[in-house]
């Protein structure tokens, strides 16, 4: 990845950063900190929820076919637009960790299993393949399925702590 030149772009940091920072030095003194993913002095990155991962887990657990992976390949594209155009299927087959022959269409699977259940929305070029896929918010979505009694139990309890334990507040 390529390094930013302009270090104004820093983050504010905290009290809770200062802490964590001397935390990290006192456990790892010899860490160099070129080591450490930096976002403000990279390009390439993107907003990620905390509870990304329990979202994964949710996901996850649609189908059998686990879309997961090109749920969070979707995320990493994603500019503030959440609007991802498609080129090249076989590129983001292959990111989300499918390739050979059925490649594309176990992509195009997750995508349609993805759709289904609300998680994004897609405008199909006229043959039929994705052509603009639209990220929703996955919170609203994980709420109305669990009204809808289709969220295990246990993910549901985890994600509602994790809210509560970040700051937010419950759906």
């Amino acid at each position: 990845m390529a390094r930013l030149p302009t270090p104004s772009a820093r983050p504010r940091v905290t009290a809770a950063t200062r802490r964590r920072l001397n935390q990290r030095k006192l456990l790892w003194p010899e860490l160099d900190p070129e080591l450490v993913w930096d976002r403000s002095t990279f390009t390439g990155f993107t907003t990620v929820p905390r509870t990304l991962s329990l979202i994964l887990r949710i996901v996850d657990g649609l189908d059998a076919k686990k879309a997961g992976r090109v749920y969070f390949d979707l995320w990493c594209r994603a500019f503030d637009d959440f609007v991802i155009e498609v080129r090249d299927e076989f590129e983001l087959a292959f990111s989300a960790g499918y390739e050979g022959q059925r490649a594309v269409r176990s992509w195009r699977e997750r995508i349609a299993v993805l759709t289904d259940a609300g998680f994004v929305k897609t405008y199909r070029a006229p043959h039929g393949a994705p052509r603009m896929i639209v990220v929703l918010d996955p919170h609203p979505v994980v709420a109305e399925r669990n009204r809808r009694g289709l969220v295990a139990a246990e993910d549901w309890l985890a994600l509602q702590s994790l809210l509560v334990s970040i700051g937010s507040r419950p759906l």
